[in-house]
């Protein structure tokens, strides 16, 4: 049977994102054989609702015990300190899919881990994702030049790529994350929207394997 194409729909702002986080890596190292991963980041905060993250802190903190119950991530003491109690962090969904555009093109094949590297460096060590700097422990881990990643950082090229990306997952009707859409041929599947453990995806994706055309054109 040919693989199956896997989109997986993420935001790098989106706590059940980073929950989703270790399902998917798993799911990626273990039946990678099975399928091709494409991490696409959905555009969750933008435009008129980039905000201080002031007006969710309160929302977050009471979710955040429901959320790291269910998917056994953590939200750390760094984060709540840096992000959460100071309030000034500017929620925006862009510059995140930004720096994903860009080392995603450099690295296809490492779009899983990159997108949970971005994600542990706000959720884990507390960084603003608006910043260059922040990306360049992942920059770095995996091995693409500092200076060519702050270039393309800043160029309208990747923020365009970002943008289409979002307009993609808009046009799939898909407004929730994290998502995941398989692809056999020109048919698509909604396997997941919201979080689901490894086992239930699993399970969901292999009934869509044997149910799909898997003929490649």
């Amino acid at each position: 049977m040919n693989k199956l194409k896997l989109y997986y729909v993420q935001d790098a702002l989106c706590g059940w994102c980073y929950g989703m986080g270790p399902v998917i890596k798993r799911l990626h190292e273990e039946q990678g054989q099975k399928y091709t991963f494409e991490v696409l980041s959905g555009g969750m905060i933008r435009g008129n609702n980039v905000r201080p993250i002031s007006g969710m802190a309160d929302y977050i903190r009471q979710v955040a015990p429901r959320l790291e119950e269910t998917t056994g991530v953590k939200l750390t003491e760094v984060y709540h300190r840096e992000i959460l109690d100071k309030g000034v962090y500017m929620s925006n969904s862009e510059p995140p899919a930004v720096a994903m555009a860009i080392l995603k093109e450099q690295f296809p094949e490492q779009q899983v881990r990159l997108a949970a590297a971005i994600q542990e460096q706000h959720f884990v060590a507390g960084k603003d994702l608006n910043e260059v700097d922040t990306y360049l422990p992942v920059v770095q881990a995996f091995g693409a030049d500092e200076a060519d990643f702050r270039e393309k950082f800043v160029v309208r090229d990747y923020l365009e790529k970002a943008r289409k990306e979002f307009e993609l997952v808009a046009n799939w009707r898909i407004n929730g994350f994290p998502a995941i859409v398989c692809q056999a041929n020109e048919k698509l599947y909604l396997a997941a929207q919201g979080y689901q453990p490894f086992d239930q995806l699993s399970a969901t994706l292999e009934r869509i394997r044997q149910e799909m055309p898997t003929t490649e054109a």
